[in-house]
């Protein structure tokens, strides 16, 4: 059943997944992994998730299940479209202004500056700085890093972090945590070892927590760890079994930001935000990585 676009480390929900996206990467905050970009919608768990795949007709044919676990933090506007289809009347809609043919429109969609506006994709943007995020993001990448334990491939060494910490191979995200810990990383990002702790074992037996109609106030659902509340029992569920009450475990060494996940601290490094690596040097770096991380989790 489809829940509220949640941010899994501060649990405000939004309205559109656009705005989950660019909250989480503004504030380094990790978005629920767990959704369907194509359909617009949240689930509270992967097996939520692979139900609505497997179950609705739109994804009859679709042999990529695993789209949401590629997070293209990206500056959504308006969906609606400008530009026209063969057979329509070549309109700006925004403009209100008619053209003499296809050629016309698209040189006004190009030129005017009352438009930023993505070829690729159809969609005009605020300004020329989101347009360029937009397109210096994942949204128009090939999906050419593969998951060391599947066939699945994604557009970014995080998006394959996300997919193994989201439950799929029988791992969960504090299986990636203690194999990232117990990398000889350098710089050092790990905090149990900055701190002077050792590297943790991959834990034996993972709690879950499993909320139940006595968790209603008489107004929400409220969450018995940090009295958060919520609309729904599948939010709340969804927050409970999230990174949310889990401790930071990683560093940027140049920022300081902190991260409770490697996927999380994997998207910093691939925005380019504090500029610690360039994002060629960010691949090259997790081909290597990935390389460890998978000969660790196979142990």
């Amino acid at each position: 059943m489809p829940i509220a676009h949640i941010c899994l480390s501060c649990t405000k929900t939004f309205t559109s997944l656009g705005g989950m996206d660019n909250h989480c990467q503004a504030k380094h905050h990790m978005a629920n992994p767990n959704v369907c970009r194509e359909c617009q919608l949240s689930f509270g768990s992967p097996a939520a998730l692979q139900s609505h795949v497997n179950s609705s007709p739109r994804h009859v044919n679709d042999d990529d299940s695993d789209e949401y676990s590629d997070q293209a933090f990206e500056d959504y506007s308006d969906d609606s479209s400008t530009e026209a289809s063969d057979d329509d009347e070549p309109y700006c809609q925004s403009c209100k202004r008619s053209f003499v043919d296809k050629i016309g429109l698209n040189q006004h969609l190009a030129y005017s500056a009352k438009h930023n506006w993505c070829f690729d994709c159809s969609r005009d943007f605020a300004c020329e700085e989101d347009l360029v995020k937009h397109q210096n993001s994942l949204a128009h990448k090939e999906r050419i890093f593969r998951c060391p334990f599947c066939e699945k491939l994604y557009k970014s060494p995080s998006g394959i972090a996300m997919h193994i910490e989201s439950g799929c191979h029988k791992m969960t995200r504090h299986h990636v945590t203690a194999a990232a810990h117990a990398m000889r990383i350098v710089p050092n990002i790990s905090l149990r070892t900055i701190k002077g702790g050792s590297a943790p074992a991959p834990p034996t037996n993972i709690t879950t927590y499993i909320a139940t109609e006595d968790s209603f106030n008489g107004k929400e659902y409220e969450c018995f760890l940090c009295k958060r509340t919520f609309r729904s029992l599948q939010g709340l569920n969804a927050h409970l079994n999230s990174p949310a009450h889990d401790a930071d475990e990683f560093k940027c060494p140049k920022c300081h930001v902190e991260f409770k996940l490697i996927s999380g601290f994997a998207q910093h490094l691939e925005s380019e935000a504090c500029g610690l690596a360039a994002r060629d040097d960010v691949n090259t770096f997790f081909d290597d990585i990935t390389a460890q991380f998978s000969r660790l989790l196979r142990l």
